[in-house]
């Protein structure tokens, strides 16, 4: 019985650190992206989760500001920097697209090159 119960309250606890953070979901993203809204949905999240080295560690509000092309399409390859506030710092997140031989699209982001703008 004391196992079950502490079996809930662990995963009640879970669930709600889950749940404590908010997320700008909507597209199209701010700026200057060229990933369509389909490619931004699939990154979203993705993106957030390396914002989050950044924020401080009450921070519970993530919010995607500004989208730029900071390598130009080359060879169906790009380079896009996402500006993610989150709470009073930005992160600057570098996401790399390029569409494969299938016409499915991928995207990487290295987490040695996600900075905080100051």
């Amino acid at each position: 019985m004391k196992k079950g119960i502490c079996l809930a309250l662990l995963l009640a606890g879970i669930a709600s650190a889950a749940f404590a953070y908010t997320y700008d979901t909507k597209v199209p993203l701010p700026g200057k992206s060229i990933a369509g809204e389909k490619v931004q949905q699939e990154t979203l999240f993705t993106a957030y989760a390396f914002a989050h080295r950044i924020a401080t560690p009450d921070c519970t509000s993530f919010a995607i500001v500004d989208t730029n092309v900071s390598k130009p399409k080359k060879d169906d390859a790009w380079q896009e920097i996402w500006s993610i506030k989150a709470c009073q710092k930005v992160a600057l997140v570098p996401i790399d697209f390029s569409i494969n031989n299938d016409g499915s699209l991928k995207y990487a982001i290295d987490p040695m090159q996600v900075r905080y703008k100051k």
